[in-house]
Parts: structure tokens; C-alpha cells; sequence
């Protein structure tokens, strides 16, 4: 008895996942790595992480511009950045995933021996399988303007982490050397939410501002005339997968059976995947580039110029009418090209909604 019990144990744990490959039972995929209760707090430290980035990233644009034309060399060194576009949206996404998986496995055999003489055996083999997979995908996505502003929080400091803590940050940062401090996490009793860490040891907002030092190395350099390479649109992907389960096996041998055995298995395996986009002005551009849908025209000389004049001709009413010549010609700015760029897209540019990660 006992023993059919073991085996009939390895068979209902098979059963009981087959029965759960339905669109009526659905397995949240908020649980394991990141709970339904743990994700108002992760996606506001999200969103103040990448605002912090988006204001540090503005003010260093403004001290750059400052001294850029007599001390170059000092600007970049000192105030290097990303030109975030302040008319776009940037974007992040949050997708969680789970799969569930089991079945019989390969060990599940039934070898039924009769003995015919006392020379030959006849043995009959059955190797039953069935699997079962069930995936489960949430994805979020949230927009975030590029123009956004650290909001000072000055309700007292809560004990534990307050859900409706609207603000980032307690006090608003005077200017850029406090904004980079707080990026740093130089005053952690002055933050409102729980820092995203990379290496286990710099914030989030700070690895950001350091990786637009590093892009713009080919844009802002001194040393860097026309054939610099503009930096566009910074991505970033995180993913996390955990994978456990269990297996279970159950084998009887005797002079009937050679063996009788039932192997089951299940399986669980938690996906969470984190997509940040940051947008600068010729964003467009560098998605249109991918499909060749992007193009470049030379600048438009200053309207009124010898090389762009602007013609007058009378009207029958006396008044006189503008003509641009330079403006649908192939050398004027194409539409959609962005506020500082001289780029057009030729052909749209095609869109694609949020996709499940594909299984590994």
C-alpha cells in the first residue's frame, strides 16, 4: 500500500499541474522576485531615480553653455552631458513573467516480463510522457516627461516607507553640487524612497549621469570636429530569472515487473525584466536610421543672406508678400526633424507595441 501510494504521489503531482493549463487558473505573476506588495515602492524609486538623472542632466547643460565658448576644455571635463530633450517623453517599462512547467518524464516506464521457456524472455515496455507549460506575462508601461522636477517633500519623515510619500526628496536641492550629492546618496536621511543600487554600491541616478559623461565624449569633445557621433537615445535593459522545482521517482522491480517506474517533475520560474528609455532630441532619427528611414540635409543659411535672401512682391492690394525660397527646397529643414537637428524622417516610422520576452 505504501508503495503505491509513492507512486501514486509522482502521478498527482503531474496530474495537478496538467489540471492547472487553463485560462481559468491563472498564476499572478506579481509574486517570487517582486510581490503585488513591493511594486508602488519599486516604480516610484524608478521615477525618482530617472528624474533625478533628467534635472542633473539640465543643469549641467546650463554650466556647459556658460563657459563652453572660452574654456572648452574645462566645460566638457567639468560639466560633460546628455541633451535630454525637454519636449519629449521618456519611458520606462516593468515586465514580470512566470512559467510553470511539469509533467512525466523520461524515466516513467513500464517493463512487463514473461518468461516463456527457460531459454527466452517476452517483455512488453510502455513510456508514457505528458508535459504541461503554462506562462504568465504582466508588462507596464509608464511615460515620464523629460522636463520633470524633483518635488520637495516636507511631511515628517515616516517610520517605515509610506506609500503616498509623494516627493523624492526632503528639501529642494539649490543647485547642482547638492542635486549631484543627493544623486550620490550623500544625505540618505534627506531620501524619500529606497535607491536602486548598481554593483551594490552607486545609485542609480549617479551610474546614469556617469554613463552620459561617457556617450558624450563623441559629441561635446573639443578635440571632436564634424565627423562626431551624436548621441541620441540611451536604453537600458535589466532582467532578473530564478528558476526552481522539484522532481520525483518511484521504481518497483520484481520477476513481473523490470522495472515499474514513474518519474514527475515540476517547475517554476520567476522572469522580471526592467526597460529604461531616455530621449534626446534626434531620438526619432536613430530609430528611423535602423530602417533607413532617416535622412540629413545641410543647414538653411540665415534667412535674408546672400545665399538665402527673402524676395518681396506686390500684391494687387498694395501690401507686399514674403517668399522663402529656401524653405521647401531640398536644402530646408524636412518635417519632423527635431528642435537642433537638421535630420528628416523620409518614410514613417514603424511602431511596436510591448512584446513578451521569449523564453529561455
Amino acid at each position: 500500500m505504501w508503495n503505491f501510494s509513492r507512486a501514486a504521489a509522482c502521478v498527482g503531482v503531474c496530474l495537478a499541474m496538467g489540471g492547472c493549463t487553463s485560462l481559468y487558473y491563472v498564476h499572478d505573476p506579481q509574486t517570487g522576485v517582486i510581490t503585488a506588495g513591493e511594486l508602488p515602492y519599486f516604480l516610484k524609486s524608478i521615477r525618482c531615480e530617472v528624474v533625478t538623472f533628467y534635472q542633473i542632466e539640465r543643469e549641467r547643460r546650463t554650466q556647459y553653455l556658460k563657459i563652453s565658448k572660452t574654456r572648452p576644455e574645462e566645460a566638457f571635463n567639468r560639466y560633460a552631458y546628455f541633451d535630454i530633450d525637454p519636449f519629449l517623453y521618456g519611458t520606462f517599462f516593468l515586465e514580470l513573467k512566470v512559467t510553470d512547467t511539469g509533467g512525466l518524464g523520461s524515466g516513467t516506464a513500464f517493463d512487463y516480463k514473461r518468461i516463456l521457456s527457460a531459454t527466452s524472455n517476452d517483455v512488453t515496455h510502455v513510456g508514457p510522457t505528458a508535459s504541461a507549460q503554462d506562462t504568465y506575462d504582466l508588462i507596464w508601461s509608464f511615460l515620464l516627461k523629460q522636463n520633470a522636477q524633483l518635488a520637495s517633500d516636507t511631511s515628517p519623515r515616516a517610520a517605515g516607507p509610506a506609500l503616498y510619500e509623494r516627493g523624492c526628496y526632503r528639501g529642494t536641492p539649490a543647485d547642482l553640487t547638492e542635486l549631484e550629492a543627493l544623486a550620490e546618496n550623500k544625505y540618505p536621511e534627506r531620501t524619500a524612497y529606497k535607491r536602486i543600487t548598481v554593483d551594490a554600491s552607486k545609485p542609480l541616478a549617479a551610474w546614469l549621469r556617469d554613463n552620459a559623461i561617457l556617450i558624450a565624449a563623441n559629441d561635446l569633445s573639443p578635440a571632436m570636429p564634424s565627423e562626431k557621433a551624436e548621441p541620441a537615445q540611451m536604453t537600458y535593459t535589466f532582467s532578473i530569472q530564478v528558476t526552481g522545482g522539484a522532481e520525483a521517482k518511484y521504481s518497483l522491480t520484481s520477476t513481473r515487473w523490470t522495472p515499474a517506474a514513474v518519474q514527475a517533475s515540476a517547475s517554476s520560474q520567476q522572469f522580471s525584466n526592467l526597460g529604461i528609455y531616455i530621449n534626446g532630441p534626434n531620438a526619432v532619427l536613430a530609430n528611423g536610421a535602423k530602417s533607413g528611414s532617416a535622412g540629413y540635409a545641410e543647414k538653411t543659411p540665415p534667412l535674408g543672406s546672400k545665399d538665402n535672401p527673402m524676395y518681396t512682391t506686390p500684391l494687387p492690394g498694395g501690401e507686399k508678400s514674403q517668399e522663402f525660397p529656401g524653405g521647401g527646397g531640398a536644402a530646408g529643414r524636412r518635417p519632423g526633424a527635431g528642435p537642433r537637428t537638421n535630420g528628416f524622417i523620409v518614410a514613417p516610422v514603424p511602431v511596436f507595441p510591448p512584446s513578451p520576452t521569449p523564453s529561455q
